[in-house]
């Protein structure tokens, strides 16, 4: 069984993403977490332990849900850092 504030972060993470895919996937992770499978309890540590960072190949990532996948909501909340790094570095608008 999931902790409860871990659950808590897997509900608010699905309340942000606006892939059906990804949200249903999550679903069936934590179904299957509640039924005791230890492989879908790895599975969600690992996507939601930490973040996905850029690399030298920019951001590359198993696909699923969770903030060290790479999936929508990741990748806007990518896009928004860099808008937010060029229109604070003075490159808005170029």
């Amino acid at each position: 069984m999931l902790p409860a504030e871990l659950l808590q972060r897997l509900r608010d993470w699905q309340a942000a993403d606006p892939d059906q895919a990804t949200i249903t996937a999550l679903d069936h992770l934590i179904e299957r977490s509640e039924g005791g499978d230890a492989d879908a309890v790895a599975e969600i540590v690992d996507a939601f332990s930490g973040r996905l960072a850029f690399g030298t190949a920019g951001l590359r990532a198993a696909l699923g849900p969770g903030p060290n996948r790479m999936n929508r909501v990741v990748v806007s909340q990518a896009a928004a850092g860099l808008a937010r790094w060029l229109v604070d570095n003075g490159h808005a608008g170029r």
